[in-house]
């Protein structure tokens, strides 16, 4: 019984980065506008980018990738990380609002590549169609 409640503990690298493909944000206006009336758009913020970092997020130690490759009209972008012993984070941003997702890799992951199309976008970036992490 044990194993089975340590095996569903275990984050695979798959899922590690997998980013919801939008959420819910609740913003509010942190000072009135006078004259002006403040209305909620209750549309969704869609995924617009990863971000790798060395550390955590609040270090601003962003990595840039290691090569962009174009294939078959989209670009992958690929990164490896090194075994310095310091921990990987991922940081999945949305289109609209400045609330991030962050977590930690697994130590296991040693590379990520990310593709993205060269033919949509989402708030001026390249759509995110595939995250590939091991």
């Amino acid at each position: 019984m044990t194993l089975i409640c340590l095996a569903v503990s275990v984050v695979s690298a798959a899922d590690a980065v997998r980013c919801p493909l939008k959420i819910d944000v609740t913003q509010k206006l942190a000072v009135q506008a006078p004259g002006w009336s403040v209305m909620a758009d209750d549309a969704p913020h869609q995924l617009a980018g990863l971000t790798f970092f060395d550390g955590t997020p609040e270090e601003k130690a962003s990595l840039a990738p290691d090569k962009a490759t174009p294939v078959n009209g989209k670009t992958v972008a690929s990164w490896t990380f090194g075994a310095g012993g310091r921990p990987i984070w991922v940081a999945c941003h949305y289109a609209g609002t400045d609330v991030m997702l962050t977590r930690e890799l697994p130590k296991s992951v040693r590379a990520c590549s990310i593709t993205y199309s060269t033919r949509e976008t989402v708030a001026g970036l390249p759509v995110v169609e595939k995250v590939d992490c091991k």
